[in-house]
């Protein structure tokens, strides 16, 4: 575990920001490389990740948009610098002149948010203080043994429609289960069937088997660990009956061997009718259990099919989960006492009810701000070991970070759970930025109580925070 200005370091430097001047620091949220992919915006920015909640999550940035213009500038073939420095050229927006697979040119605005440089807000908070709620703040890692293949000579954002090889009412159910997979996934990425004169057509093919040589009684079968992946029908991650590509497995203790692939046929672009391969993706895995063909592509299709157009490694795909579910109210405080409010969000619930930038806060929750970085984070220790017992060992998994004791709350330990964020040795003042769960305030509520001192006085405000919810996953 890190210590807690560890944790505040690692999160700040990772929000894609940049100083206007000494005192401020504007935040756009998201991150882009230069691409040398001769299919995917070479010689052009292309964005590989985006923080949620963002300014550039709220403008609709999306991961793979290649960025055209930066306020009017060109960006193609411009040195990295050149571009990071465009970016301060307007004190409170900018534009950015975008390509994906939606649309070929398009301008969106992005409303920068700008700071005091000494000032961490709640969505960074909420994941310095994840174990309050591991259940709200995710950073996962995890594999899929996808290998891909990709014709050198296609230039991807040409191919805006597509059909499938074959003829429809010959296909096996299955077959039209998984078009209609395929359909709903690449509308949802832009793209558009066009059954008469589609810009490429995708064939599949797959297999399911059993494996002969399972032995359901083998003394190491039911030792190994389910592997975690991330659904995006809801938003979570979810375990599924599938090794990890990245484990030794005993061959008796496969169930069945699953292997599906997909491959693009252009036909207008680079050989006009002639079917030219320019995208193929492959998947073998290996199941415990019979997890079924269809419920596996239900979930794991949409995150093969991250990989196009931008597939970085053609030998494996690395996926990162960053999910954040916290009570927003609006305040930043001081980075140096996490006390003292430094700024609050115009029109949010804190600056509705009547706080300022200046107020030091007494209480939250009737918990006490008697905390300095030190304390907060021996306590916040303390907090983690001590209530270790009240986690679901089932939900064990390990983090970005490579801390492999994350767990989720045992649903029976829910009470013992708030009774301990009462303590007063784990100065759990920051838990409100979850008590939306019963775990975290037994009664839910629906406001919480700030005291501050102002000046000379006292005072006492109810904030009705929102809950907000950002996810977003990214592939290499």
């Amino acid at each position: 575990m890190k210590y807690f200005i560890s944790l505040f370091f690692g999160i700040l430097v990772c929000l894609s920001s940049f100083a206007q001047n000494a005192a401020i620091t504007c935040n756009l949220g998201f991150r882009f490389e230069i691409s040398n992919n001769p299919n995917w915006g070479e010689n052009e920015p292309v964005v590989v990740e985006v923080t949620p909640g963002s300014p550039a999550a709220r403008a609709g940035l999306k991961l793979n948009d290649i960025i055209l213009e930066v306020n009017g500038n060109g960006t193609f073939l411009k040195p990295y610098s050149t571009i990071m420095s465009w970016f301060a050229e307007r004190s409170g927006d900018m534009t950015l002149s975008i390509r994906n697979l939606e649309t070929t040119f398009k301008t969106i605005s992005l409303l920068k948010d700008c700071r005091f440089k000494n000032a961490i807000n709640e969505a960074q908070l909420s994941s310095v203080f994840a174990f309050y709620s591991l259940e709200d703040v995710q950073d996962r890692r995890f594999v899929i043994p996808v290998k891909t293949k990709v014709n050198p000579n296609a230039k991807l954002h040409l191919y805006r429609t597509y059909d499938f090889a074959g003829n429809n009412d010959e296909l096996s159910v299955l077959d039209k289960r998984i078009n209609s997979i395929f359909e709903r996934i690449l509308r949802n990425r832009g793209l558009r069937r066009d059954t008469h004169d589609p810009d490429f057509v995708i064939q599949t093919y797959y297999s399911y088997e059993s494996n002969s040589l399972f032995k359901p009684n083998s003394p190491t079968y039911g030792s190994y660990q389910n592997v975690w992946r991330f659904d995006t029908r809801n938003n979570r991650m979810i375990k599924i009956p599938v090794y990890s590509p990245s484990e030794a497995v005993r061959v008796d203790d496969i169930m069945f061997n699953l292997s599906f692939g997909f491959q693009f046929y252009d036909k207008k672009y680079i050989e006009p009718g002639e079917m030219t391969l320019i995208w193929e993706s492959e998947v073998k895995e290996r199941l415990g259990t019979n997890y079924g063909l269809e419920n596996y592509l239900e979930m794991n299709l949409p995150l093969i099919l991250l990989k196009y157009p931008y597939p970085g490694s053609l030998n494996l795909a690395t996926y990162q989960v960053n999910h954040l579910k916290y009570n927003y109210t609006g305040i930043s405080f001081d980075f140096n006492d996490l006390k003292t409010i430094v700024a609050i969000d115009a029109e949010s619930p804190a600056a509705i009810a009547g706080l300022r930038p200046g107020d030091v806060v007494l209480k939250i929750q009737n918990q006490k701000f008697d905390h300095n970085s030190k304390a907060l984070t021996q306590a916040y220790r303390l907090f983690i070991a001590e209530t270790m017992q009240y986690r679901d060992r089932n939900s064990r998994y390990t983090d970005v970070n490579g801390f492999n004791n994350c767990m989720f709350w045992d649903v029976s330990q829910y009470h013992n759970v708030a009774n301990a964020l009462k303590d007063k040795r784990y100065k759990p003042a920051f838990a409100y930025l979850f008590n939306f769960n019963q775990y975290i305030d037994w009664g839910t509520p629906r406001s919480i109580t700030i005291e501050v001192e102002r000046g000379d006085e006292t005072l006492l405000f109810e904030v009705f925070p929102k809950i907000t919810v950002n996810s977003t996953i990214s592939v290499k």
